[in-house]
């Protein structure tokens, strides 16, 4: 019986503070800033991207930055960078070597993030924008003369949109770690935004972000 007794008495605290957390923690009103960074798994949606690289899938790093407009609606700017490699072979219609291919892809996304203010430790969000896109290629060689030689590299730029799903956990007060899903869409130098010839495509991400004030 004094086992018992002293064992209740040992785990009083923990399960006091646990219930604390659950029941009592208030994650801070609406922040007028957040601003964080992300590491990702993003898959271009552009058809016949293997025909160059190495695969449709490839690493992403970004950051982004939000200021609060009205309620629970946000200003926010997204950055990101996508890269991949030349497969083996050779490119048939100008004779490089695909090795020596280089894709590299930067964004700058633009938007309306709505967050609802949380009433625990987890919350959601959404949002959607418009996305501009900066591509390059290794001259000569470019996914799109692969099949069409009269077809210039797609080193430029162009726009498009994308749309966003979270869900975020506060950590602690100021800070939340979250997971982000992102489609979207954008086409170069007049090319169309549609799926298949699209240099958007999915982003599945996660996070820390910083909400200083």
């Amino acid at each position: 019986m004094k086992k018992i007794f002293f064992l209740i008495i040992a785990l009083s605290p923990a399960a006091l503070h646990a219930q604390w957390v659950e029941n009592y923690y208030q994650p801070p009103s609406m922040p007028r800033v957040y601003i964080g960074a992300d590491a990702a798994a993003f898959r271009i949606s552009l058809n016949n991207f293997k025909d160059v690289y190495t695969n449709r899938w490839g690493q992403s790093y970004g950051g982004f930055l939000g200021v609060r407009a009205f309620g629970a609606h946000y200003i926010a700017a997204r950055y990101g960078v996508f890269q991949k490699n030349g497969r083996d072979g050779v490119q048939p219609t100008t004779g490089a070597n695909l090795n020596n291919a280089r894709w590299q892809e930067q964004w700058l996304k633009i938007g309306l993030r709505i967050h609802p203010e949380p009433t625990n430790r987890w919350g959601s969000y959404y949002g959607f924008g418009l996305g501009f896109f900066s591509i390059k290629e290794a001259e000569p060689i470019s996914v799109f003369n692969v099949r069409a030689p009269q077809t210039n590299s797609n080193n430029g730029v162009g726009s498009g949109f994308y749309m966003e799903f979270g869900i975020d956990y506060f950590v602690i007060d100021m800070l939340t770690a979250f997971f982000d899903v992102e489609v979207a869409s954008g086409g170069t130098k007049s090319r169309t935004s549609f799926e298949a010839m699209s240099v958007g495509g999915w982003r599945f991400s996660a996070g820390l972000a910083f909400w200083p004030f």
